[in-house]
């Protein structure tokens, strides 16, 4: 079990039960995700402010970079994803990042990095010639050789991460280099999509 002072955070601005379930269809929540597919079961906004006697509910466009719109919860959805043993864990992003820090370092058996690796962007009209993409896998897999290093990407496949993937992969193949690559994963659960979803739910240790 997770100490208390780590949690997930949840979207509360819709909850399991929509006031209009049959209205919403595949609508889009300012979180990202479909509105039907909330699991959050406390009241929502929508229900709050019904409670306060505003009746006309006005979503945020955007959800807001703060805890207005979102409510803590107990970690339930962690464990290794199998066969590719890749650990995996939904966390309150806003916890201090020294605690974050030191979870991922106790996983490492505390041994820090000697490199450090942020591997962001291209999620979105990412091109890059067959060169620069060899270049850039063979760049990652310099860095693989480095005593302990970290990469840091948003773990999607698609854009730069996909790349870093495709590197570690080559890197794993390759028995010259003995160093243990480490890469880390960090991306919105909103921005994840619906199967993936239920693939990690359904591997979790806490059902």
């Amino acid at each position: 079990m997770f100490p208390c002072k780590f949690k997930s955070r949840t979207c509360c601005i819709y909850n399991t039960q929509s006031s209009n379930p049959d209205n919403i269809g595949d609508k889009i929540c300012p979180c990202s995700r479909m509105i039907r597919r909330h699991n959050f079961t406390g009241d929502s906004i929508e229900i709050r402010e019904a409670k306060k006697g505003n009746t006309e509910f006005n979503r945020p466009n955007e959800f807001p970079d703060d805890n207005t719109h979102s409510d803590a919860v107990s970690v339930n959805v962690f464990g290794t994803l199998q066969p590719s043993g890749c650990k995996f864990l939904r966390i309150n992003v806003r916890i201090p990042m020294k605690d974050i820090f030191q979870l991922i370092l106790e996983d490492c058996e505390r041994q820090k990095p000697a490199l450090i690796l942020s591997i962001y962007g291209g999620t979105k009209y990412f091109t890059m010639t067959e060169r620069l993409e060899k270049e850039f896998i063979r760049g990652v897999i310099d860095a693989a050789t480095m005593a302990n290093p970290w990469i840091l990407t948003t773990g999607i496949n698609n854009g730069a991460s996909k790349l870093v993937g495709k590197g570690i992969s080559h890197y794993s193949l390759l028995r010259e280099y003995p160093n243990k690559m480490k890469c880390i994963g960090m991306t919105m659960w909103g921005k994840i999509n619906e199967n993936t979803h239920l693939e990690l739910k359904s591997q979790s240790k806490v059902k």
